[in-house]
């Protein structure tokens, strides 16, 4: 196992456990292969041993790499996706990717939910609603609100993956929503906007409207999208997802 050594970085740990995780998919070790000892994984990354010893555990965690008693760490089988939060923070380009991400998700729960959804899903949609409209009247953080109404919506659909993947993502979506908050301006002028469009998405829920309910959560997706991009200072133009483009025109 080569790395290179990562220098001196805000997060060193967190660095460190994703230079290990790239090289364990790019082939350098396989599953069943048994890591360097500490010590060396410490003087090829550049970095002391309890930083290695942190990015250990964050690999534990995500299940790349095991403990096998009094025979060291281990390779795992790498048959599932892992998706950290950390790989959500380490650019702006990366939350625009998961905003694609959550349009080809959230569309679709949406229009199912209009279709589907119970009398008890409505209550919960609109609850988490509630809650997040009365967060933000008094000030008050509401990004596990916001999350909570995604969450409601995606299980409305009554097909337990879409519940099952949002709620896999749900760290990193958090964030991601604290991360566009972070960067808004005109406070006030978003929250109205994130108001009308999360009434919009609950109006045509309940009116049994799918073409409807897709449309507005991609508006919404693509107001976040477009109010975000324009305030990305890093990583280059890309071309915009077409489905994207078509909400952010609309908004002009």
């Amino acid at each position: 196992m080569l790395l290179s050594s990562i220098g001196s970085r805000p997060n060193l740990a967190a660095d460190a456990a994703a230079a290990m995780a790239g090289s364990i998919r790019t082939g350098a070790l396989q599953p069943g292969a048994r890591l360097p000892s500490e010590t060396e994984l410490a003087r090829q990354l550049g970095v002391s041993r309890p930083v290695v010893r942190e990015a250990i555990a964050y690999l534990k965690a995500d299940g790349i790499v095991e403990s096998r008693r009094g025979l060291g760490l281990f390779v795992n089988q790498q048959d599932s996706l892992r998706l950290r939060r950390a790989e959500i923070e380490v650019s702006e380009q990366s939350i625009l990717q998961f905003l694609e991400f959550r349009l080809g998700l959230e569309v679709e729960a949406a229009q199912l939910a209009s279709l589907r959804h119970t009398p008890e899903d409505l209550m919960r949609m609109e609850a988490a609603d509630a809650a997040l409209n009365a967060a933000d009247d008094i000030g008050e953080e509401s990004s596990q609100h916001d999350l909570a109404l995604h969450l409601a919506i995606a299980a409305a659909a009554q097909n337990p993956l879409f519940l099952n993947v949002l709620q896999f993502v749900s760290s990193p979506l958090l964030n991601s929503i604290k991360s566009m908050r972070a960067k808004d301006l005109g406070e006030a002028s978003n929250i109205a906007i994130r108001r009308a469009d999360h009434a919009a998405i609950l109006d045509r829920i309940r009116a049994r409207d799918p073409a409807g309910a897709g449309e507005a959560m991609r508006k919404h997706i693509g107001e976040s999208y477009r109010r975000y991009a324009a305030q990305v200072t890093t990583g280059g133009p890309k071309p915009i997802h077409p489905a994207l483009q078509a909400a952010a025109t609309q908004e002009r």
